[in-house]
């Protein structure tokens, strides 16, 4: 069982949505469609709601990916909140958020928006100021130092990895399982933690690191 806590930053990918007769997705790479999360968060809408209509789905993408950083959930969770809207479906946030568990563990968290406490492999989703954490505190994002090695990430792998023992060695307990199988996320832990930021720790199941510039040299930087 996760219990995370999910919080968006600016950095982002675009999302364009436009009416077409069946449901199709362009982005850069060569994912195939059919395992690409916004096709599958616009199937699955369509399947829930009975709803006839598609859509062109444009991605630019600039999240990283396989860095733990949520990138394709949030393009999920982007397309059932757009196509809420232009298919007009006017279905609330609990509904989407049921529709978005099928999608992928992420997706309901971020379709939610804000910041959540994630709980279960993902698909109960609270505010976090509604939640057992609201006193959680969230630094300043202007602060945040983020860094990605150039490893790609696969979340499957790094549960697989995953020992019991690595249970409370930090802040996210997948950490040792994901430096262990990429030393690369070690070094770049080590990095920021010598410049000074504070709180350092890998973001899901990595690569992605981060940190927070102390407040004296935020201003600096």
């Amino acid at each position: 069982d996760l219990r995370s806590v999910v919080v968006p930053i600016p950095l982002h990918d675009d999302v364009a949505l436009e009416p077409a007769d069946a449901i199709s997705v362009e982005m850069p790479g060569e994912i195939p469609q059919e395992r690409n999360l916004a096709w599958r968060a616009a199937q699955a809408l369509r399947q829930a709601t009975g709803c006839a209509r598609g859509v062109r789905i444009v991605l630019e993408k600039r999240i990283p990916q396989g860095a733990g950083l949520g990138g394709g959930s949030a393009d999920a969770a982007a397309v059932l909140n757009g196509l809420n809207e232009l298919w007009g479906l006017g279905l609330p946030k609990a509904r989407l958020c049921g529709i978005a568990a099928a999608v992928g563990s992420d997706v309901p968290a971020l379709t939610l928006g804000g910041p959540v406490l994630m709980e279960g492999r993902g698909e109960r989703v609270t505010p976090l100021a509604e939640s057992p954490l609201a006193d959680f505190p969230l630094p300043d994002l202007s602060r945040l130092v983020l860094r990605t090695p150039p490893v790609f990430v696969s979340t499957p792998s790094v549960f697989r990895e995953f020992r019991e023992s690595d249970r409370g060695l930090g802040a996210n307990d997948l950490q040792p399982a994901a430096c262990r199988l990429h030393p690369e996320i070690s070094v770049a832990l080590a990095e920021l933690e010598a410049e000074g930021c504070e709180g350092v720790m890998m973001s899901g199941s990595g690569s992605s690191v981060f940190g927070w510039r102390p407040v004296a040299s935020a201003s600096r930087n």
